[in-house]
């Protein structure tokens, strides 16, 4: 994973020359990055990219309190993944665990900017570049929220996936945007496919339109 350069030296060239460089970065990612993103992937305002497990089984919550004798889900997560004109990109993870007693749910959200390219095997990668972000706990109603600290946008919310969208017989109401995180997996390669374990496969999905 890529780590946070922090610099404590007292020269003002040097800290200027960073801020140089960093912009020039910036600036180099927006200029590659303009109009990238694949038309059949864009998925405008209100749709996202989608992969949910909560359960749709849960239980009657016997603990006294205020939740009492109420019916609970027995938790599950949700990953959703939006690409949006101009490069950017939002990322939204919900993950609920119900227990006798304790409801907790958490949030993630990042944004950023999304460069599509092709690996030196000439497979279809993008790779996210999260600029902001924001954690958010409920823990039996009490709300906790922080914002994601830089280090952790780089080196654990910006990262490169393998990607194909295809479509599914046996789910016709659907397409699905196959992904594989490649800083996890780096030795994937699809025309190997038994470089590629079955579980490393996120599939998420969108109304077939």
């Amino acid at each position: 994973m890529k780590k946070i350069l922090i610099f404590t030296g007292i020269l003002i060239s040097g800290f200027a020359y960073s801020q140089t460089k960093t912009s020039s970065l910036k600036e180099a990612i927006k200029m590659m990055a303009v109009a990238n993103i694949p038309d059949s992937l864009l998925t405008g305002a209100e749709t996202y990219w989608t992969i949910s497990t909560v359960s749709s089984v849960g239980y009657v919550n016997n603990t006294p309190g205020s939740n009492y004798n109420t019916y609970k889900s027995g938790g599950g997560m949700i990953v959703k993944f939006r690409f949006l004109k101009e490069n950017r990109f939002e990322f939204l993870l919900y993950v609920q665990a119900n227990t006798y007693g304790t409801d907790t749910e958490t949030f993630t959200q990042v944004n950023g900017t999304v460069v599509f390219s092709k690996d030196a095997k000439g497979q279809q990668v993008f790779t996210t570049h999260a600029e902001k972000g924001v954690y958010r706990i409920v823990k039996n109603g009490t709300i906790t929220t922080r914002p994601i600290p830089v280090n952790e946008l780089k080196d654990q919310h910006s990262n490169t996936y393998l990607w194909e969208r295809t479509n599914f017989q046996d789910d016709p109401a659907k397409t699905y945007l196959l992904m594989v995180d490649m800083d996890a997996h780096p030795g994937v390669d699809i025309s190997q496919p038994s470089t590629i374990d079955p579980s490393w496969v996120s599939k998420f999905h969108i109304p077939k339109k």
